[in-house]
């Protein structure tokens, strides 16, 4: 069983890296097109990542639920109002929005928010600081998809600035969903969760790089 959980998890991370190679291909080439995609690759995403963990119980159905809910809720009053993240509007790329916002946006919420706690997880520190240093990380990960959020259709920021607002936003929420995490006391381990973080976060890099490269150019 062992043998064949290792398996599913190398084919898992290869189908991963296919994904993401196509798709840095397809956003050079064809960026219209695949950005529309990423409804679709982020359930794909989602799906793989809880797919490897166990056990699958209400505990873990629960979090989902309340930081996917929360997460929208917070996206659509940001849009709304301009007082949490700054003055932004959605673009077509995330797919159907309720006012404005894409619920897509509420599992992305979850799955960074797990990635990261995941990946502090085995750290003998309280979970306050581990919570610390995975909000820092989805902060880290946020400022990348930041640069390139406007190129892919995602969102557009009022006069073409990110606020310093948006990522103290992000590292507060994100805090207080890992504590979350860390209160529901998840007795398990997942190695997904670090390689869809990571593969996530070098995409969005070499996105970065070639746009900002050629663009300059």
């Amino acid at each position: 069983m062992e043998l064949k959980k290792l398996d599913l998890l190398t084919y898992a991370k290869l189908f991963l890296v296919i994904i993401y190679i196509v798709g840095i291909v397809g956003m050079v080439y064809y960026r219209d097109f695949f950005s529309s995609l990423t409804p679709f690759n982020l359930i794909a995403a989602a799906a793989l990542l809880f797919y490897f963990h166990t056990p699958k119980n209400k505990t873990l159905f629960q979090f989902i639920a309340f930081v996917g809910c929360a997460g929208f809720a917070i996206e659509l009053y940001g849009v709304q109002t301009g007082k949490l993240f700054g003055s932004y509007q959605y673009g077509e790329s995330l797919g159907i929005k309720i006012n404005g916002t894409p619920p897509i946006i509420g599992l992305n919420w979850v799955v960074l928010t797990y990635c990261t706690a995941m990946m502090v997880y085995s750290l003998r520190l309280s979970i306050y600081l581990k919570s610390f240093i995975a909000a820092v990380l989805m902060v880290i990960f946020d400022y990348f998809i930041e640069l390139y959020a406007a190129h892919a259709d995602f969102w557009y920021w009022q006069n073409d600035q990110i606020p310093l607002q948006n990522f103290i936003a992000w590292f507060i929420f994100g805090f207080f969903f890992n504590l979350l995490f860390f209160n529901f006391k998840f007795e398990t381990k997942n190695p997904f969760a670090f390689f869809l973080y990571a593969i996530q976060l070098l995409f969005f890099i070499i996105l970065n790089l070639h746009y900002h490269f050629f663009h300059a150019a």
